[in-house]
């Protein structure tokens, strides 16, 4: 029996000192490895999701939203999404899943269709931080009134095509 007490003493020194052991190299790790996602390395990141919409949170018409180019999402991820409770369609958003430039068609039954041309630099290179930097405007309004056009936050349109129906006159019954 005088042996099995020194052993337990033994024992639960042996786990302090592979916790004291296990301790110190996760303080190292600590010290010695970058800040990562755990820490607040991505609370400070530049925008990388272009915003199309309304900014007052007024209902558009809008048929349907196509994307064009290597920096578009997939089309199931381009919908127009309101504020849940009083509207339904207010904006949309872009986020680049590449670099490179991606055209976004919005139909419109009440005005002429519109090319949002946005584009993507390249990947955002800050702490944790993901997504492709913006080129150019970050936020476009479509106005609630269809007698005005999408334009940069700024009022420039220099980003914006309006497709015109191809020349075909209604007259000419095609």
């Amino acid at each position: 029996m005088a042996l099995s007490r020194p052993i337990r003493v033994l024992a639960v020194g042996s786990t302090l000192a592979a916790l004291a052991v296990i301790g110190v190299v996760v303080a190292a790790a600590t010290l010695v490895a970058p800040a990562g996602c755990a820490g607040n390395c991505a609370s400070n990141c530049p925008n990388a999701t272009v915003y199309i919409g309304n900014l007052d949170n007024q209902q558009l018409a809008i048929d349907d939203i196509l994307v064009n180019g290597p920096a578009c999402p997939s089309l199931e991820g381009v919908y127009c999404i309101g504020d849940g409770n009083t509207t339904s369609c207010t904006h949309l958003t872009i986020t680049g899943v590449a670099q490179g430039a991606c055209d976004v068609l919005v139909i419109f039954p009440d005005r002429p269709a519109q090319i949002v041309h946005t584009e993507f630099g390249p990947p955002i290179q800050q702490g944790c931080c993901k997504g492709y930097s913006i080129v150019g405007d970050e936020v476009f309004v479509i106005p609630a009134n269809p007698d005005a056009g999408i334009s940069g936050l700024d009022g420039g349109n220099n980003q914006v095509t309006t497709v015109v129906d191809g020349g075909v006159d209604a007259s000419d019954g095609q």
